[in-house]
């Protein structure tokens, strides 16, 4: 498939500044993939695109309003930033929300955490048989985060064929 032929889908990336790090580590391994989609030609925005001299907040609320999907490293620094909940979180719950992909950057306990307005949503995680139970991307070895990333890319284009072209992938 040509790439002038595939369907720009434009992403926000959220994540806590806390774990720029670990975010940065997924970011890469996951842009990675999005490069070789034969389906969609990813657009992948985070705070990392802001130039030097540019107004942060403008440009991140600039890329919420142009963004069509969230993708959102979860963890508890995450749900506990201020800043995430008033000016991004906002986008992706509630009434007119954006679509979104919530990723268990760390391992949060969702049980009895308040997750601000995701608990409806189903979290990403690595299930593999061997595990006791499914696993965020801090806890897997390095195989297992290009696992994860592998995996996660395959639910991201299914979710994409469904929201976007009516498949149910």
């Amino acid at each position: 498939m040509k790439e002038n032929t595939k369907k720009e889908i434009k992403f926000f990336i959220s994540y806590a500044r806390a774990n720029d790090k670990l975010a940065t580590s997924f970011r890469t391994k996951f842009e990675t993939l999005t490069k070789l989609s034969k389906r969609y030609q990813y657009s992948l925005w985070s705070d990392k695109s802001i130039l030097p001299g540019e107004k942060w907040e403008e440009e991140i609320q600039k890329a919420l309003e142009e963004c069509e999907l969230g993708l959102l490293l979860t963890s508890s620094e995450f749900l506990a930033s201020d800043y995430i909940k008033e000016k991004e979180l906002s986008k992706f719950v509630g009434k007119d929300a954006k679509p979104v992909i919530p990723v268990m950057l760390l391992k949060v306990d969702i049980e009895n955490l308040d997750l601000k307005g995701l608990e409806g949503n189903q979290f990403f995680m690595l299930s593999r048989p061997k595990f006791d139970e499914p696993k965020a991307y801090s806890q897997c070895n390095a195989n297992q985060r290009l696992e994860f990333v592998g995996a996660l890319f395959k639910k991201v284009e299914s979710r994409l064929a469904k929201l976007f072209s009516g498949d149910t992938g």
